[in-house]
């Protein structure tokens, strides 16, 4: 259920709002779309700061990609008056803003939820991976008046306290699969893909939170290569439900990225993948590795996988594959003999 939250409140009456917002076509019939609730945690986010390069200093003005998945998270609730969705899947190509968002979304569900004794977890394949949220988040703290005099940050521990409810966000990495005994209500999984195994992911997402009314799953990735992972997993569900094919009105399925049948050169399909093209991208950047993997078929599969968010069999490619079709031919098996 919503919470009132000082921060929010600094400026909760100028919260922006996306142009003919629609809250997602997911939502339960029984549920309903909390404008309030909604504005609440957009407000709460865009009162953070950016934490590097040229938007550093500058308010967390939320995307518009970016903002339909905080109001659908945050403001469809169900008739009790608590959210709807415990699950979000959230794939999305390199440099699109995944780790701000991540760092912003860990922050409201520790400092700004509610929740007594909250605990959220950032998770990844290991340490130094789930640091890169924790750090964003760390940062965006020290550059807020108000959440800094509110929290403790443990930098050694990977751990950030806010004291007024004895809540805490902490990075956990692959090597805690074993522990057990979490009573989580968060959970941000950084870059699900590169995990090793489903270990963690089971630990921390299959029944770690039934004592608290609304936990809140975020994982959140670009796609990988391995088609036996967890990650391929939970990316096959997204794509059934965005696809009619399975329902779960607890799972929100986001995928941004380009059809295998569409071509991995043109503009339009790099706009089509990625949502904060021109505004977190310079569009040069991804003509100059477009260009790069034209010159070095090596770097194609790397620039589908990272750039268009497409799931490739291996992250280097040695010959494109057209070009290796092209090389088939019938032939005589029988004039092979003795040749080997």
């Amino acid at each position: 259920m919503m919470q009132t939250c000082f921060l929010a409140g600094l400026f909760y009456w100028g919260v922006r709002t996306i142009a003919r917002f629609k809250p997602t076509r997911f939502m339960a019939e029984d549920s309903k779309y909390n404008k309030k609730a909604a504005d609440y945690a957009v407000s709460f986010i865009e009162c953070l700061s950016h934490t590097k390069g040229t938007w550093a200093g500058k308010k967390f003005e939320l995307l518009d990609w970016q903002e339909q998945i905080i109001r659908d998270l945050f403001g469809v609730l169900k008739p009790n008056g608590y959210r709807q969705f415990n699950t979000a899947y959230i794939e999305i190509p390199k440099k699109n803003g995944k780790s701000e968002l991540a760092a912003a979304v860990a922050l409201l569900l520790t400092c700004g939820d509610g929740e007594e004794r909250a605990e959220v977890y950032g998770c990844a394949a290991d340490r130094q991976q789930a640091a890169i949220v924790f750090d964003v988040a760390a940062d965006m703290v020290r550059m807020c008046p108000a959440l800094s005099k509110r929290v403790k940050i443990l930098t050694s521990q990977k751990r950030i306290v806010y004291i007024p409810t004895n809540s805490f966000y902490q990075v956990l990495s692959a090597e805690a699969y074993s522990k057990h005994g979490f009573n989580i209500h968060g959970v941000v999984f950084d870059e699900l893909h590169t995990q090793p195994n489903r270990k963690l992911f089971d630990v921390m997402t299959k029944g770690s939170g039934d004592a608290r009314m609304q936990p809140l799953y975020f994982l959140i990735t670009t796609a990988g290569t391995d088609t036996n992972s967890i990650c391929y997993e939970v990316h096959q569900k997204a794509k059934d439900i965005l696809e009619g094919r399975k329902h779960d009105p607890t799972f929100y399925p986001v995928i941004y990225g380009a059809d295998e049948s569409e071509d991995w050169t043109d503009p339009k399909v790099w706009k089509k993948a990625n949502p904060s093209l021109d505004k977190t991208i310079g569009m040069d950047k991804v003509v100059a590795a477009c260009n790069s993997a034209k010159e070095t078929p090596g770097e194609e599969n790397a620039f589908r996988q990272l750039r268009l968010n497409q799931w490739v069999k291996q992250a280097v490619r040695w010959m494109p594959m057209e070009k290796w079709d092209k090389c088939k031919v019938a032939f005589d098996e029988s004039e092979l003999e003795g040749r080997i």
